[in-house]
């Protein structure tokens, strides 16, 4: 191929000036205090974006958020929470750190997300919480959801780590739960790398969150300049025009030594929980936070409007996509899914050609637990297996460039052209 430009799912708000503001902001940091920044980050996504809600705190990760949520509410063992049964590791995961059971719905392959009718399938007195996911930019019936919820004594939760800046009717979503959490992490619409906002609106609940929040630790400086080196190398690495020249290398041989940690600890798959899994977000990640933060509006409007540009490309194409947006919805996520019958042979295929095609979820659960204690059973949640078997995903994040966007329609029109057989289509 002519081009050599690489276009990644990772990292996708940091560009390369925006990683050297954070080395900035690094060097600044040493004269302020951790509580600082962290303060002026939850009073500026307060302020501007959830300014109904009772307050805002963040963590290390998102399931540490969530974790940190659930366990000020009081979930203890025998306490079930319900879930999607198409989701991350990372939030059963959070569930078992705070004592509970998760027990999974099964999604309506439509919207790749949970309803109600689902719900009530699995209401037991035990069920203590609904973790309410909005799936991939598509909006969950939330309202109708809080409101069964409500009218049962039971807590429910946003998951916005894989929609964070998505309206329904011009309302945020995160503003409708009792709580929600927000993702930061490498993936996701706004990166530092890792980290989770924990947005509280029942107010009954903040008092022992805050309780809980100040008394929990948090990375030490050196830890947490490790972090910070690892993601600004890996966002420049990543960059469309390095990645094949210096940046696979670097990522490489940054794995390869250990100076560079994956996202999610080895043990987290295995059902085992750190005694560290509840931090505060560092000093050093919240001021960066507060950078990203301070770009959302844009970050949000570049990334849905990547996205609506390649669904218009598959909706022409005739390529079948999942969770489409209504009028009513804005709906945000780094990446645009769409359906192939043989996802190895279209993720190859992308990806030889400078594209990587994103796999969530490689399973109902990702990765598919094989701990008892996660209490999944496969094949009882038919359409979320049904759906991970034949998904990939678009990168269509903030840092997608319309030379990437021509790019992509080249190729996906090739690869129906010559692998035709591998395309589910509308019809």
């Amino acid at each position: 191929m002519a081009t050599k430009r690489h276009i990644s799912l990772y990292y996708g708000s940091i560009s390369i000036n925006r990683s050297f503001r954070f080395i900035l902001d690094w060097v600044q940091n040493f004269f302020r205090s951790n509580d600082y920044c962290r303060k002026m980050l939850h009073e500026y996504i307060k302020v501007t974006y959830y300014s109904e809600a009772t307050d805002i705190y963040s963590y290390g990760s998102a399931r540490s958020a969530l974790a940190a949520f659930l366990k000020a509410y009081g979930i203890k063992e025998g306490d079930e929470v319900i879930l999607s049964a198409y989701t991350c590791l990372a939030v059963p995961t959070a569930i078992l750190a705070a004592g509970g059971t998760p027990v999974y719905v099964d999604i309506n392959s439509d919207t790749l997300n949970i309803e109600i009718q689902g719900i009530q399938k699995c209401m037991s007195p035990k069920v203590k919480a609904i973790i309410i996911q909005h799936t991939l930019g598509k909006i969950a019936n939330v309202k109708e959801i809080v409101d069964f919820a409500q009218s049962k004594g039971i807590v429910t939760i946003e998951d916005c780590a894989l929609s964070l800046g998505s309206r329904i009717n011009g309302k945020l979503i995160g503003s409708f739960a009792d709580a929600a959490i927000l993702s930061m992490e490498l993936s996701k619409t706004l990166s530092i790398g890792w980290g989770g906002i924990l947005v509280v609106n029942k107010t009954e609940i903040n008092g022992l969150v805050k309780k809980n929040y100040n008394l929990l630790s948090e990375k030490g400086r050196a830890s947490a300049s490790k972090d910070l080196c690892q993601t600004v190398i890996s966002a420049i690495s990543y960059h469309p025009s390095l990645y094949h020249i210096l940046g696979k290398y670097v990522l490489f041989a940054g794995f390869t030594s250990k100076l560079f940690r994956k996202s999610t600890p080895t043990n987290e798959f295995l059902g085992l929980i750190a005694d560290d899994f509840i931090l505060k977000m560092s000093g050093i990640q919240a001021s960066i936070a507060l950078l990203q933060w301070k770009d959302a509006q844009r970050t949000i409007f570049l990334t849905n409007k990547n996205a609506t540009h390649l669904r218009k490309l598959l909706y022409g194409l005739n390529i079948e996509m999942p969770g489409i947006p209504e009028l009513s919805e804005y709906g945000v996520s780094p990446r645009l899914s769409f359906y192939t019958n043989d996802r190895s042979v279209a993720v190859d295929y992308f990806m030889e050609r400078g594209i990587e095609l994103g796999q969530w979820f490689d399973g109902p659960l990702s990765p598919v637990p094989t701990n008892p204690s996660f209490n999944y059973l496969p094949g009882q949640y038919p359409l979320a297996e049904a759906v991970a078997m034949k998904i990939v995903n678009l990168p269509c994040h903030s840092r997608i460039t319309g030379r990437d966007l021509d790019h992509m329609e080249n190729v996906l029109k090739n690869f129906i052209s010559e692998n035709p057989e591998n395309i589910v289509t509308n019809v």
